[in-house]
């Protein structure tokens, strides 16, 4: 018999089919996170990363993607449909 998720690891056998099954699984996971935040590379300006950088702080909403979504979204408003 092979080994099943939520079953405990008895032989070495389990532990090997367990460890193939959680990397798997993690890969699984990353694909499915990838697919919903699509990762963006952007390189500001000197003069656009000044202004990013003055409004990024240690409180809630001051980390590098919540300051660039605020810069952005009134812009936004400006789209055509």
């Amino acid at each position: 018999m092979t080994w099943q998720p939520g079953q405990p690891t008895v032989t070495a056998s389990d532990n090997a089919e367990w460890r193939a099954w959680c990397k798997t699984r993690k890969l699984e996971q990353q694909r499915e996170r990838r697919g919903r935040y699509p990762r963006i590379d952007y390189y500001p300006s000197p003069a656009a990363l000044a202004v990013i950088a003055s409004k990024v702080s240690n409180r809630a909403g001051g980390d590098y993607s919540s300051v660039i979504d605020a810069l952005i979204w009134p812009a936004a408003d400006h789209l055509p449909e």
